[in-house]
């Protein structure tokens, strides 16, 4: 069986053609994660904080140094720099806008907006919104709902353990 060095070749250059775009996508995405992380650190440099647990995502970062009670959000779309004194935080909790549509005979929930509401123990300030999906940016979810479960639990856990380990229990 002989093989021509003319197919070798077109095959190889067929292959190196069907795999360019990928590896842009791959390379466009660490670019883009690295400079998500590098704002979200600019954040926390910032405000005196470390981060020692962190999310990264397509349009926004999410950070907590858990030392110091500090929690930090970036989002690129809107150029959205968020620091939150968690020492500062009543509660957290997932608002989750969705409306149900009606398609052959059966229902289904689309989700709109999935927010993470910060509210603060001050009553005199207002309740901070951390964006981690809307259907008007963005096509369709991907892991947004679980990321935001996810940091609804870390942020609660966080304000509970620190709430234990204060001496006056507030």
């Amino acid at each position: 069986m002989k093989i021509e060095l003319g197919s070798v070749i077109i095959g190889a250059v067929f292959i190196i053609i069907a795999a360019f775009p990928f590896v842009m996508m791959s390379r466009n995405r660490k670019k883009r994660e690295k400079n998500l992380l590098q704002s979200l650190s600019k954040i926390a440099t910032q405000n005196n904080g470390h981060i020692n647990e962190q999310e990264l995502f397509g349009t926004f970062a999410i950070g907590m140094d858990t030392s110091k009670n500090f929690l930090f959000f970036y989002k690129q779309e809107e150029e959205l720099k968020e620091f939150i004194d968690m020492n500062e935080v009543r509660s957290c909790k997932v608002i989750n806008t969705s409306r149900t549509v009606k398609n052959n005979y059966k229902n289904h929930t689309i989700i709109d907006k999935l927010e993470l509401s910060i509210k603060p123990k001050a009553k005199d300030q207002p309740e901070v919104l951390l964006e981690f999906y809307n259907t008007a940016t963005s096509a369709q979810l991907s892991g947004e709902l679980q990321a935001i479960e996810k940091w609804s639990k870390i942020i609660n856990d966080q304000l509970k353990r620190k709430q234990k380990d204060s001496p006056l229990g507030d």
